[in-house]
C-alpha cells in the first residue's frame, strides 16, 4: 500500500523521511531551553552544563536552569520526539530550526514547514483521541461486529491460516509539479514482519524505496541506505499497514486489540454499523454493511498538505482470493474532499506464498534495498 507521509499519512506521501540521528545532536544551537521558555531570550548554554534527552543534547546557562529542566523535561524539551512539527510521523526536524508556540518548542524539517506551522499550528498538531467506549454492551457488540466482518470475508479458519499476505497496488497522486505514479508491493509475514516496496515515477525520474518493520526495529530504505525510524515513525507506519483488512482482522485475538460499537449510520446511501478498533498504534472506525463486509475505514490522519483531518477510505470491488473475499479498490476522502494520496487500486493479492526471509532481516548499517 502507499505509505502515507513517510510515504504514508505524514511524511510518507509528503516527502522522504530523514534518518534518525546515530548520535545525540545539539539542540537549539546551544540555546538554553529553560531561559528561552521562561524569559523569551536566547541565551547560550555552557558545554559543562548539559543533559542528553532522547536524541538531543541540551545546554544550560546556569546550574539552576539545568535543575529546572531535569525536574520537568517534558515541559522544556523539543516536542513531538524531535519530529518536524508540520510533517509529524517520525520525519526528523532540524534542531537548529525551532519556534516557540504556546509555550512549547517545536522544530522543523524545512523553512516551508516552519512558515506553514507557525501560521496555523492547530492544523498540524495531533489532538487527543476521544475515549474508547468502555460499556460492556458496546464492547460486546463491537466484538460481535468484528467477528461478523471475519465471517463476511471468508471465516476465521481461512483468515487465521494466513501466514503470508502480499498486495500489489497502483495509484496516481496529484502534486503541484505533476502527476506521480506509484507502484507498491506490501508483504506481510505474520505475526510480526512487514515490508513495503515502492516505485515512484516522477516527471523527471524514478525512485525506489521501502519500509521494513520487524520486532528488531523499523527502517526507511532509500537512496542506497537504510534509516532507522524513531518511535513516532514506527507508529505511523504500523498504523498505516495494519489498517488493511487481513492484518487488522487477523489481530482480533491479540490482547492489545480493542473494539466497541459506535452505532448505526448511512454512508453513500448504504446502511452500516460502525465499530471502532484500536490496536497498538492503529485507531480506526469500520463501517459494516448488512452483509458484514467492510464498506469503509475511517481514521484521523495527515492529508496532502500534512494537515491533520478526517480520512475515509471507501472499499469496493470485492473478489475471491484463496477463499477470502477482499477489496480491490480504495477510494479516499480527506475532510470530505476526494484525495489522491490514499486512493488506490489493488492489482493483485497473493496469500500464503513463500517469502524470502532475507527481506525481513535487519538492514546492514548503510545498507539499501
Amino acid at each position: 500500500m502507499p505509505l502515507m507521509h513517510l510515504v504514508l499519512l505524514t511524511a510518507l506521501a509528503a516527502g522522504t523521511p530523514q534518518a534518525q540521528p546515530a548520535a545525540p545532536m545539539e539542540a537549539l544551537d546551544g540555546i538554553d531551553p529553560v531561559v528561552l521558555l521562561t524569559t523569551g531570550k536566547e541565551v547560550s548554554g555552557k558545554a559543562d552544563l548539559k543533559v542528553v534527552r532522547e536524541q538531543f543534547v541540551y545546554l544550560f546557562a546556569t546550574p539552576e536552569s539545568k535543575a529546572t529542566f531535569e525536574k520537568s523535561p517534558g515541559k522544556y524539551q523539543i516536542q513531538l520526539s524531535g519530529a518536524c512539527a508540520r510533517m509529524g510521523g517520525g520525519v526528523t526536524g532540524n534542531p537548529a530550526d525551532y519556534a516557540v508556540v504556546d509555550g512549547k518548542i517545536y522544530i522543523f524539517g524545512s523553512d516551508d514547514c516552519h512558515k506553514k506551522f507557525v501560521a496555523a499550528p492547530a492544523k498540524f498538531l495531533p489532538r487527543p483521541a476521544p475515549a474508547m467506549p468502555a460499556e460492556a454492551a458496546a464492547v460486546a457488540q463491537g466484538r460481535a461486529l468484528v467477528e461478523r466482518a471475519v465471517q463476511a470475508i471468508g471465516g476465521a479458519q481461512k483468515l487465521d491460516a494466513v501466514t503470508t499476505y502480499v498486495e500489489s497496488s497502483s495509484s496516481v497522486q496529484k502534486r503541484p509539479a505533476g502527476d506521480v505514479a506509484i507502484a507498491a508491493r506490501t508483504m506481510y509475514r505474520f505475526p510480526d514482519g512487514i515490508r513495503a516496496e515502492r516505485t515512484t515515477t516522477l516527471p523527471d525520474r524514478t525512485l525506489t524505496s521501502a519500509n521494513l518493520l520487524t520486532p528488531a526495529g523499523s527502517w526507511f530504505i532509500g537512496g542506497g541506505r537504510a534509516y532507522p525510524q524513531n518511535a513516532d515513525g514506527r507508529a505511523t507506519s504500523e498504523a498505516a499497514y495494519n489498517r488493511q483488512l487481513v492484518p487488522l482482522l487477523r489481530a482480533r485475538r491479540d490482547p492489545e486489540f480493542k473494539a466497541a460499537f459506535l452505532g448505526a449510520a448511512t454512508e453513500d446511501g448504504v446502511q452500516v454499523d460502525r465499530v471502532r478498533v484500536m490496536y497498538r498504534a492503529l485507531d480506526v472506525t469500520l463501517a459494516l454493511d448488512k452483509a458484514g463486509l467492510v464498506h469503509s475505514v475511517a481514521f484521523t490522519g495527515r492529508g496532502p498538505e500534512s494537515e491533520i483531518g478526517a480520512y475515509v477510505l471507501t472499499l469496493g470491488d470485492y473478489r475471491d482470493v484463496s477463499g477470502l473475499r477482499l477489496p480491490f479498490s480504495e477510494r479516499a476522502q480527506f475532510n470530505g474532499a476526494p484525495d489522491s494520496l490514499l486512493t488506490r487500486t489493488i492489482d493483485a493479492i497473493a496469500i500464503n506464498t513463500p517469502l524470502d526471509a532475507a527481506l525481513f532481516q535487519t538492514p546492514a548499517a548503510g545498507g539499501g534495498l
